[in-house]
Order: C-alpha cells, then structure tokens, then sequence
C-alpha cells in the first residue's frame, strides 16, 4: 500500500512563495535592464558614487547644479546625446 500523498507544509509554501518573487524579481530586472528603463537608476547610483564628496552637488552638465538630474531631466539629456551623437559605423 502507497502512503497517501503529502500536502505542502506551511514552510514549504512560504519557501516557494519567497522563490516564486526572487524569479520574478529577477525577471523584472533583466526586463528593465533590457528596455534601458534602468538606466535613471544606474545614473542616479553613480552619480551618489561620483559626488558622495561633493556638499552641494556638481554644476554643469548635472542639472541645476545642487545634486543630480531630474528623471525628466535625464531622459531628455540622454535623447538629445542620443540625436547629436550618431555614429555612422556599424560597430
């Protein structure tokens, strides 16, 4: 005689749940990092990197000046580098 089937501990569905979402996280990250809508994130970690130093921020290129660019201000920066940067080369 077979015993009779299992049913699913608590911890057992509590440990597929927690890699249900590591999948699923990961996924999203890859997707982000896939379709560049991660790119605002990256600058903003390299820009806390880059500046940690600095007290009020880097002038310039970096917005107003007194720490980093908006996401708006980002995208818009990268469109337009993206317009005046064409690189007529296929590599």
């Amino acid at each position: 005689m077979t015993p009779p089937p299992s049913t699913p501990q608590p911890a057992d569905r509590a440990s597929a749940r927690r890699r249900v979402h590591q999948v699923l996280t990961r996924a999203r990250t890859l997707w982000r990092d896939m379709t560049g809508e991660s790119a605002y994130d990256r600058y903003l970690e390299r820009y806390a990197r880059e500046h940690a130093q600095c007290p009020r921020g880097h002038g310039g290129a970096h917005g107003s000046g007194h720490g980093p660019m908006s996401e708006r201000e980002f995208w818009r920066a990268r469109a337009k580098q993206a317009e005046t940067e064409i690189n007529a080369s296929c590599c």
